[in-house]
């Protein structure tokens, strides 16, 4: 992790471009749902390298697992029609995830899990991303080449995603050079509304706003543009660990469905 002096400056932001490579330590994610659970209805409980949190209904956990840190997914949520009943959809996150992701996949859950879905659509820069679709796989591959937002439809003749054959989305940057950095998957069944917010999250074009006081590891600072502002630029909003659910922006790209 970074020692430069700048981040004992918690009251200075930074920009970070591009969005999927401002990357966070998994720490993170477990002190934004311990905030989380402390700030909402849903209930906690810990052990020894745990901690999962419940929605109220019951059906939905949040786990989060320190053990499972660079060997498997670390944060997962399970949801179930019935306490009880077998797991109908799952979302593993795994690695360095940029902490505004996780907010916006935990706020737009909270959210929005009993709002009915509505006409979802993804509005992304050509500038920065190219469409494909082959051999199964389709979605969009940075310009750059370091992440991919990737759909594989359930009869896909591709190869599994993980190995899994449930999984029908997945987001992950890995650039040349550092492997894999971070990967999000969901399975078939998952709630379109949160899948389409994360991958919105990951294909907005934008540079994130972001607080010194959060370390940003080294060995990524050579691939993004990292400028200092004096103060929150308009239209932008800075997302740390203890952020609420993201507000929309208005679409200002081409769309595409």
């Amino acid at each position: 992790m970074s020692n430069d002096p700048a981040q004992e400056r918690p009251r200075e932001k930074v920009l970070i471009s591009p969005r999927y490579l401002a990357v966070s330590h998994p720490t993170d994610h477990q002190q934004l749902l311990e905030i989380f659970a402390e700030d909402s209805a849903w209930s906690a409980r810990t052990d020894a390298s745990s901690l999962t949190v419940t929605s109220p209904c019951r059906r939905i956990t949040i786990r989060h697992d320190q053990a499972a840190v660079g060997r498997d997914p670390h944060l997962v949520i399970s949801a179930r029609v019935e306490e009880e009943a077998p797991e109908r959809w799952r979302t593993d996150i795994n690695g360095n995830v940029p902490i505004e992701s996780v907010v916006t996949l935990i706020g737009t859950l909270a959210a929005e899990l009993a709002a009915e879905p509505g006409l979802l659509e993804l509005y992304v820069d050509p500038d920065s991303w190219d469409v494909f679709d082959d051999f199964g796989l389709s979605g969009f591959i940075s310009r750059d080449g370091h992440a991919a937002v990737v759909r594989r439809r359930p009869d896909s003749t591709a190869p599994p995603i993980h190995g899994d054959t449930s999984v029908t989305w997945h987001m992950a940057a890995s650039p040349d050079g550092l492997g894999p950095l971070w990967d999000i998957s969901f399975t078939e069944k998952t709630p379109p509304f949160l899948t389409h917010a994360v991958a919105a999250e990951t294909l907005d074009s934008r540079p994130t706003l972001r607080s010194t006081a959060f370390a940003f590891p080294t060995a990524v600072a050579p691939l993004v543009t990292i400028e200092r502002v004096a103060s929150p630029s308009p239209g932008l909003s800075a997302q740390p660990p203890h952020a609420g659910p993201p507000r929309s922006p208005e679409p200002k790209h081409p769309k595409t469905r």
